[in-house]
């Protein structure tokens, strides 16, 4: 490996331990060839979303997109830019990484800076899809070492949209603050909950009841998608089993607390991930 490939992999594992999210804990068991491609696609992700979720102003957020967008063309291409671009193009070739998967990505975020409500679960699915199952996709094939089928991307898509929707159901109260309710509307109807109530943090039975069914949907979601593991080599499979292990323990946490999101700590710390992981290879993965 050159120098520039090998310092553009180092800059994108960086930048995952930077973030310490619960993928980078799952990237750490795998082979050095694969974790070291999962940071390049995670680095090429968050980055993605950290443009929308930014707080620059809406011009500069579209102009920064496109922009990653161009530069995703690029490394389609064979032409990378330079820096995680390297690494990013690299791994696509490595491993026939699809590059639409990518690019949906990138759709996904964008849906952030036109659209702040869900009229139905079917449309909120497409969203999760893109956001979240879309990474997924992207990923499976480094966990495998090559393409992977159409029944094993099924269960892909639905294991990242059962994260999302845990995602969502954790992160009411940040989402709100941003103006954003992804929780759709014909669920609020259903409860008898209203976007303001939503929006204001009016904690009450019926948003308990919304929320605990919004839970359920994620873990049905995620208890389909897990069985993928079953379809990766062995030293993939703890990748999703501790990422759905994860967002099991934070949906637990949230059932614990009552459903109140809007006033828990209700994240994973690091050390609870560790033991998470560490359990995870006292039982054989």
């Amino acid at each position: 490996m050159d120098r520039d490939l090998d310092r553009a992999y180092r800059e994108a594992a960086r930048r995952a331990r930077a973030a310490a999210s619960s993928f980078y804990y799952a990237f750490l068991p795998l082979p050095r060839d694969k974790r070291r491609s999962l940071y390049a696609v995670y680095s090429f992700c968050r980055e993605a979303d950290d443009i929308a979720d930014g707080s620059t102003p809406l011009p500069e957020k579209n102009r920064a997109l496109s922009s990653l967008r161009a530069r995703l063309e690029n490394v389609v291409s064979g032409r990378p830019a330079g820096g995680v671009d390297l690494a990013l193009a690299d791994t696509i070739a490595r491993f026939s990484v699809d590059p639409p998967d990518l690019f949906t990505v990138i759709d996904g975020v964008e849906m952030d800076l036109s659209k702040s409500r869900y009229a139905t679960f079917e449309e909120l699915a497409g969203y999760c899809y893109r956001v979240a199952a879309a990474v997924g996709l992207a990923v499976l094939p480094i966990l495998n070492g090559g393409p992977v089928g159409p029944e094993v991307r099924d269960k892909g898509v639905d294991l990242g949209i059962g994260l999302q929707i845990a995602n969502i159901v954790r992160d009411v109260a940040e989402d709100a603050a941003r103006g954003r309710i992804y929780i759709p509307e014909e669920d609020l109807v259903r409860f008898g909950v209203t976007a303001a109530e939503l929006l204001s943090g009016a904690f009450s039975d019926r948003m308990r009841d919304l929320l605990s069914f919004e839970a359920g949907r994620a873990r049905e979601r995620i208890e389909r998608g897990v069985a993928l593991a079953a379809d990766l080599p062995r030293r993939s499979r703890v990748f999703p089993l501790f990422i759905a292990r994860a967002y099991r323990r934070i949906l637990d946490r949230i059932e614990a607390a009552g459903y109140d999101v809007f006033s828990a700590d209700l994240s994973l710390s690091s050390g609870e991930k560790v033991y998470l992981l560490i359990s995870l290879y006292l039982r054989g993965y």
